[in-house]
């Protein structure tokens, strides 16, 4: 009889979440190959109905210059000049006209000129007939930088103005039920379904091409809890990927609709969100109206047990105690990946009830749900540890350097 050092019976810690990156920022299809290994270690860690369908799985990765100056036919392609938006169609296909109708006149009022239109292309011998059935077309469109647009940053602020105007008759309209952004940014890109871990890399046929280069990966694998499966939950998305259960979601949205109408704004949720769906909103909105790096927005949203740590400096504290004010904390349990193409890092609540663990090699830096979903040599292993209780580490690929908690 085989014996495990826990109760298999009381094990909740699904689902699986981590992040892969190169330490010195170059795309390599290595990258990639090391990915679907520790997708392919984790099946316990997501659902799958009694057919074989998994209850959701993607990845959120970097645009491949390389990769995309093909699909582009256009070599003189540069990174930060271009965009990558990722679209599930309604469920209604007689809707298919519209929606793709509204997508073309947002970007014609954002002057984002679309270079190449098409379906990603899928394998689906990939799959058993009954998951094939089950996964959704995604439309991708390729698309330039403004030429009165200077600044990636910029470029980034009219892409966000543009998602909103796609989200919001997306997520009000019946009859569009289903249309909906997996990602539009000039740095990343999701790709997603209802797929079962192993699957993402085999099913995406982009993500098998060996001229598909990144530099940065980060990946969910979902086991339904709160939520029934459905791929546009399915995960990760935007900016993250999360594993665990908010149980502060309400109030939390009670507080993001308080500080909405304070600003004049209206929230827009799509039908059926799950906890982790609307923390990405909350994200978005903190990096790209709050105008707050990325890894700071995930330690305003989920900060640590600060109040009795007298191991806290004064000016931290002051800070902790500003965002407390700023905000209504999420309390998990949570072990919370995220991304925007420049910086990736981890991040577990306070409770600390999701593992996170860490492994550095020469030329990697990745944290994963699990020890060992990846067969590094030994002689390239650097160290290995552990994510605590309301703690963070952060990759910048701005400067190469790691920084944990108390750095940021």
């Amino acid at each position: 009889m085989t014996r495990y050092l826990f109760d298999k019976e009381h094990e909740f810690s699904s689902c699986g979440v981590g992040f892969i990156t190169h330490k010195r920022s170059q795309q390599t299809h290595e990258l990639l190959t090391h990915a679907h290994q520790a997708l392919c270690m984790i099946p316990h860690r997501g659902g799958m109905s009694a057919e074989g369908i998994g209850d959701g799985a993607g990845v959120n990765i970097d645009l491949s210059l390389n990769f995309f100056r093909k699909v582009t036919k256009n070599p003189r392609l540069k990174a930060g000049e271009f965009g990558v938006a990722n679209f599930f169609l309604p469920i209604d296909k007689g809707q298919h006209n519209a929606a793709e109708q509204i997508i073309s006149e947002v970007f014609n009022q954002h002057r984002l000129d679309i270079a190449v239109w098409r379906d990603v292309p899928v394998d689906k011998k990939a799959l058993n007939s009954a998951s094939q059935q089950a996964q959704l077309l995604i439309k991708q469109l390729v698309f330039s930088r403004p030429k009165a647009i200077t600044t990636q940053a910029a470029f980034e602020d009219v892409i966000h103005s543009a998602l909103a105007a796609i989200e919001y008759p997306a997520y009000t309209k019946p009859e569009l039920y289903g249309l909906y952004p997996l990602s539009m940014s000039s740095r990343t890109q999701v790709l997603k379904g209802r797929l079962n871990s192993w699957e993402v890399v085999p099913y995406f046929k982009d993500l098998f091409d060996k001229e598909h280069k990144i530099h940065t990966l980060f990946f969910h694998t979902r086991f339904s809890t709160n939520t029934a499966p459905n791929p546009m939950f399915a995960q990760p998305f935007h900016r993250m990927a999360h594993n665990g259960e908010l149980n502060t979601d309400r109030k939390n949205r009670l507080s993001e609709d308080a500080i909405a109408r304070i600003q004049k704004k209206k929230l827009v949720f799509p039908k059926g969100q799950s906890d982790s769906a609307r923390l990405d909103q909350t994200l978005t909105r903190r990096i790209c109206e709050d105008k707050l790096d990325i890894d700071v927005a995930a330690l305003a949203m989920m900060p640590p047990a600060w109040e009795n740590d007298k191991s806290i400096s004064q000016p931290v504290r002051n800070m902790l105690e500003y965002f407390s004010l700023y905000e209504e904390k999420n309390d998990g349990p949570a072990a919370f990946i995220f991304g925007d193409g420049v910086k990736v890092g981890a991040r577990l609540d306070r409770l600390g009830l999701r593992p996170l663990r860490s492994v550095e090699t020469h030329d990697y830096l990745a944290v994963m749900s699990e020890a060992g979903q990846i067969n590094f040599p030994a002689e390239e292993v650097i160290r290995r540890g552990r994510i605590e209780a309301g703690g963070m580490i952060v990759f910048d690929h701005n400067t190469q350097q790691i920084s944990h908690t108390n750095d940021v």
